[in-house]
């Protein structure tokens, strides 16, 4: 059963665009402070501090996670600031409790964020290394035995031949698990 064979990502370009980390900073700092204004004329009834979500995720996509957990950081002293004195809570703990989970959800969304962010960049380093051999070379995995991924070399020659087919052609190999746990072996042919 011949598999189609995944080539790698374009370079040079990202999800949110390719701007520099600092243009998109500067934004989700301009865009947190207009959600907040927002926020502050729409009332406390009407909480829309949510929408923070959205500069939190261009930050820490373009930046990292520590700049993702201070602009959270930052977001929840500032929605603090603006509403302290106008809850109709019973109780000032009440308010600190909806803030305490406003900060939960947003650095919830920060640090899974920043491990799928760290995650892609991993695997397109590995792609861009197997794309850098001169030799044709491929990943298969062994529970299915179908090639997952092959460099240019490989595409070149021996694309759409069986992962049967494939095993017949010496090489050397190396076993390993992906991150899911499923076993795989990188092969390079000899020539």
């Amino acid at each position: 059963m011949a598999e189609r064979i995944a080539s790698p990502a374009p370079t040079g370009s990202d999800v949110f665009g390719d701007y520099s980390p600092a243009v998109t900073c500067a934004s989700a700092v301009i865009l947190v402070l207009a959600i907040s204004v927002i926020d502050k004329l729409t009332g406390y009834d009407l909480h829309i501090a949510i929408l923070q979500l959205v500069p939190i995720t261009l930050v820490t996509w373009a930046a990292g996670r520590n700049w993702g957990i201070g602009l959270s950081l930052a977001a929840i002293a500032l929605w603090v600031f603006i509403f302290r004195g106008e809850h109709h809570y019973s109780s000032n703990l009440y308010f600190y409790w909806d803030a305490a989970q406003l900060l939960v959800t947003l650095l919830a969304v920060a640090l899974l964020v920043a491990r799928l962010r760290e995650a892609l960049r991993a695997h397109e380093f590995s792609l861009a290394i197997l794309e850098k051999l001169d030799v044709p070379a491929y990943v298969i995995d062994l529970q299915r035995d179908v090639v997952l991924i092959g460099n240019r070399r490989f595409r070149e020659s021996y694309e759409g031949r069986s992962a049967e087919d494939l095993a017949r052609e010496p090489a050397h190999e190396a076993r390993f698990a992906l991150q899911d746990g499923r076993p795989v072996v990188l092969r390079i042919l000899n020539g």
